[in-house]
C-alpha cells in the first residue's frame, strides 16, 4: 500500500478540457495547423484518477495533450495539499511545510510548467480567425484544468475517509518520492512539451 502512495498523487484522468471543441475532424488534433479544425481528440478518462497513475501515460508528441498532462500533474501536487488541509486541518501545517520544500527543489520546473500557458496564447493568437472561434481562449483553458481539482477530491473521498486521511497524513514522504521528481518522472511529456507545439 505504501509503495502506491505516490502513484496516488499522479493520479490524473485525462484534463476535462479534452472535449472536442468543434465538427469532428478525420485525424486532427488540437493545435493542427490554421488550416485544418481546431479538436480536441483526446481518450476518456478512466473511472479512477488512481487507475490512471497505475496505467503509465506516455507522451502522444501532440503537444496539448502532452501539456495538459503535465499541468495537471503539476498542478495536483499542490491541490492536494490544499484539499487535505481542507478536510484534515491537522493534517494543514506539516504539509504546507512539506510542499514549500519540495518547491525549493522544484519551483523553477514548476515555472517552467506553468509558463507554457504564454506559448499557447501566442500559438492562438496567431492562428487563423477560424481556429480561434472554434478553440478555447486561454483563460478557458486554464479554468478546465483548473476543474481537474474537484476530480482528485471525489477520487480521495470515493476511497474512503480512512484512506483519503492516510494519503493526507502521509503527503510529507509522498513528496520526497522519485515519481514526485516530476521533471525525471515524467520525462516523455516533459520532452514533448519542451518541443512545443509543431
Amino acid at each position: 500500500m505504501k509503495r502506491l502512495l505516490p502513484l496516488a498523487l499522479l493520479a490524473l484522468a485525462v484534463p476535462s478540457w479534452a472535449q472536442t471543441a468543434a465538427p469532428a475532424a478525420s485525424s486532427a488534433e488540437w493545435g493542427s495547423p490554421a488550416s485544418a479544425p481546431t479538436t480536441f481528440s483526446l481518450p476518456k478518462p478512466p473511472p479512477s484518477a488512481f487507475a490512471a497513475a497505475r496505467a503509465s501515460t506516455q507522451a502522444t508528441g501532440d503537444y496539448f495533450h502532452d501539456f495538459g498532462e503535465l499541468i495537471v500533474r503539476v498542478r495536483s501536487v499542490k491541490w492536494i495539499e490544499e484539499i487535505c488541509s481542507e478536510t484534515f486541518p491537522a493534517t494543514a501545517e506539516a504539509n504546507r511545510h512539506a510542499y514549500e520544500v519540495w518547491l525549493v527543489d522544484h519551483g523553477s520546473f514548476v515555472e517552467e510548467v506553468e509558463g507554457q500557458f504564454l506559448v499557447i496564447g501566442k500559438y492562438w493568437g496567431e492562428a487563423s480567425e477560424a481556429a480561434r472561434k472554434e478553440g478555447l481562449t486561454v483563460d478557458q483553458l486554464k479554468t478546465r484544468v483548473d476543474a481537474n481539482r474537484a476530480g482528485l477530491r471525489q477520487d480521495f473521498h470515493a476511497r474512503g475517509m480512512r484512506s483519503f486521511q492516510a494519503r493526507c497524513e502521509a503527503y510529507p514522504e509522498i513528496l520526497l518520492s522519485p515519481q514526485l521528481d516530476l521533471e525525471r518522472s515524467q520525462v516523455e511529456l516533459v520532452r514533448s512539451v519542451r518541443l512545443g507545439p509543431r
